[in-house]
């Protein structure tokens, strides 16, 4: 509240003072000063921001705002000697615009948290066996610097950890309570919190390339951008001086009672229906961004709530996105397993795909050393070409073998036939235009994937979908535990975009979730998109209308939950704020109230739709907590043993 007074410490004095003018002219202490009447005087200056800013509107933007119906209303008043009641509506307009502004100060509130939330300093060192530390501000942290994080101390940068095991706490971030392990490879986020032992992070993302700068970026244009609803209400809002105007005029025509005519002027004021919409969207993306759900923009809000078809993409979406290589089988007698495994992983490290990072993950786990290909070329829907001591290299799906012309054996068939039958995915690797091995890739469903799609399926949308770039035999199983009933199988990012389409045409609104590169067309065509934000890709996240920051499968609910109450209380307060102003209009019309009451209830509609909005800080809040408490006693118990 004192930063709130010191930044709108004029706009309190001046209501002050009108305050002060008002009570002197209505006790009969002071009736005048300098010969005028002191309940002018208070018009005036009470009146007067409102005046210039009516004035600036409509000659220097050539706009009509609505703070012309208050200046029009005032200026009618003092006209016919009613100079108190136009002192009582400058001082009302002006509290209840304070108070509106410090409502929507909350709601803001929320994305200033976020930047609070990365330590203002930072352990730099030199390497592991230098002891030395340097503390230096965060802001001069540089991409590659070595950071040394201990124990109870947030992360200041985003990183790769290279020495130390520990749990951390991304809550502040993702809005998931659930405590992450952190071990050497693993990528960690500013603003999360170290739990339990140090740790040093190699720092790979700063400022407005970190996870924290992006979401921050991201939520401020979200929570400026116009819902489609919106940009209607403002067209509507252009008409309301005019045509105020005219009502106010027959008014008087009617009656021959002006006060009455100022008094329409003064209810007519649409304040509460243009706070309605923009209170709620900057409220909902902000409640979002602290659940983990990063919603890029208004008009997502609005669209995910019409949504009746989910695709949902596999590895990484459906899947943990963390597999795995559960075999090896080598076709060529020249080829061993450790030379194959070091030949694939230096073509797959330049790679973000989740296959990739299996692959140069088994490669460490056997102490193997390779050279990164050159000429790397990734072929989206195929796999990566490159270039080892003069020789092309290639890896990937079966397609490999379409793209260089391969004929296999009934062996490598076979082969491939038992693995498909366990549900693992085939991965060809060719040297020289031969096919000299093949391994197996096992990445696990998620935990909650089941429970995931029941819940959408019985709450919120029956018609689920997935589309993969996998083989028929993998996609199918993974189809058949999840119950899933919809498949499409071996799709290049194209075919993923085209069934979008298609579906489009046919009248689905389509939600479509992902996370790697092959999925970004198929977002961006979707009715609303959806990234898995922390496994995903950065193309994929940026293509998507909404990111999930924790990758957490089960917000999925929760952010179309969200959406809806969001449009809810849109419309909640679409309705509060006209029926106000209706019932006042024709309160005002038969002269049932006067200016300073037209006031009052004018401002006690736009409060309340303010109000309203704010509300959806509310929404999830208690099961929140309550998983925040039972994982921070999971934590203690397993860090110190129970006492």
């Amino acid at each position: 509240m004192k930063q709130f007074y010191k930044e709108h410490q004029q706009d309190f004095h001046v209501a002050a003072i009108t305050a002060l003018l008002i009570l002197l002219s209505i006790t009969g202490t002071v009736t005048t000063i300098f010969t005028i009447e002191t309940a002018l005087i208070a018009a005036v200056i009470g009146g007067s921001p409102i005046y210039l800013d009516a004035v600036k509107a409509l000659f220097l933007q050539r706009t009509t705002k609505i703070g012309l119906l208050v200046s029009i209303a005032m200026v009618a008043a003092i006209a016919i000697g009613e100079y108190l009641a136009a002192a009582e509506v400058a001082l009302i307009m002006m509290i209840g615009e304070l108070l509106e502004t410090y409502s929507v100060r909350k709601s803001a509130r929320a994305l200033e948290n976020l930047l609070h939330i990365v330590p203002t300093e930072a352990r730099k060192v030199t390497s592991f066996q230098d002891p030395v530390e340097t503390i230096i501000p965060s802001k001069e942290i540089n991409v590659d610097d070595l950071l040394l994080i201990k124990p109870g101390e947030s992360i200041p940068a985003d990183g790769k950890v290279l020495a130390g095991t520990t749990y951390v706490d991304e809550s502040p971030l993702t809005g998931e309570s659930k405590s992450v392990e952190k071990y050497i490879g693993e990528s960690v986020y500013g603003g999360s919190l170290n739990q339990s032992q140090s740790i040093y992070v190699q720092v790979d993302k700063v400022g407005d390339e970190s996870l924290i700068g992006r979401v921050v970026q991201l939520v401020k244009k979200a929570q400026e951008e116009k819902a489609p609803i919106q940009r209607l209400i403002d067209r509507v809002a252009g008409w309301f001086v005019p045509m105020s105007v005219t009502i106010a005029g027959l008014v008087f025509l009617f009656t021959q009672d002006i006060v009455r005519a100022v008094t329409v002027l003064i209810v007519f004021c649409p304040c509460g229906m243009l706070l309605s919409t923009p209170t709620a969207v900057m409220t909902g993306v902000g409640r979002g961004a602290q659940l983990g759900v990063l919603i890029k923009g208004a008009p997502a809000l609005e669209a995910i709530n019409k949504i009746d078809t989910i695709i949902f993409d596999k590895t990484g979406t459906l899947t943990k996105g963390m597999p795995e290589v559960t075999d090896i089988a080598l076709l060529d007698p020249n080829w061993d397993r450790s030379r194959l495994l070091g030949l694939a992983a230096g073509l797959e490290g330049l790679s973000e795909h989740h296959i990739a990072k299996a692959i140069t993950r088994a490669a460490m786990d056997e102490g193997i050393s390779w050279d990164l290909a050159r000429e790397w070329k990734s072929m989206v829907g195929v796999g990566i070409e490159g270039t080892v001591n003069g020789r092309k290299i290639f890896i990937g799906n079966h397609n490999v073998l379409k793209h260089l012309d391969i004929e296999v054996e009934n062996e490598v068939l076979d082969k491939q036939q038992n693995w498909n039958d366990k549900g693992y995915t085939t991965i060809f690797i060719a040297h020289d235009q031969a096919l000299i091995g093949m391994m197996a890739i096992d990445d696990p469903i998620r935990e909650k994937a089941i429970d995931t799609i029941r819940n959408l399926k019985v709450h919120h949308i029956k018609d689920i979908r997935m589309a993969t770039g996998d083989n028929e035999y993998v996609a199918h199983r993974i189809a058949n535990e999840l119950q899933i009933d919809h498949v499409y199988a071996s799709l290049l990012p194209d075919e993923k975009l085209a069934i979008v389409e298609e579906l489009q045409t046919n009248g689905n609104k389509v939600l479509m979730i992902g996370d790697g590169i092959n999925d970004a067309p198929a977002l961006m065509q979707a009715d609303v998109g959806m990234a898995m934000g922390k496994t995903g890709t950065d193309m994929a996240i940026e293509a998507a209308d909404i990111a999930l920051l924790s990758d957490a499968i089960e917000k999925i609910p929760l952010a179309l939950q969200l959406s809806k109450r969001t449009v809810g209380t849109i419309k909640t307060n679409l309705w509060l704020a006209n029926g106000i102003n209706v019932i006042a209009l024709i309160a005002a019309a038969y002269g049932w109230i006067g200016p300073v009451m037209a006031a009052i209830i004018h401002n006690f509609g736009a409060i309340i739709v303010v109000l309203n909005s704010l509300g959806l800080y509310r929404f999830y809040r208690k099961q929140t907590e309550n998983d925040n408490f039972i994982e921070k006693n999971a934590i203690m118990e397993s860090l110190y043993g129970q006492s």
